[in-house]
């Protein structure tokens, strides 16, 4: 009894991490954002002032 308890749980357990791993290599959903930039925020960091 206590044999066949245990090739059970055994089973299941082999069965919820097999599920688990399917499941973690699935792709996920593919998400677009779209986020408006002003012109303003494109342009590029100005470190140094002009060399004269």
């Amino acid at each position: 009894m206590t044999r066949r308890i245990r090739i059970l749980l055994g089973a299941l357990l082999l069965a919820i991490s097999l599920s688990l791993l399917i499941w973690g290599f699935a792709p996920s959903r593919r998400e677009i954002r779209t986020q408006p930039i002003a012109p303003n925020e494109m342009q590029l960091p100005y470190f140094f002032e002009s060399v004269s």
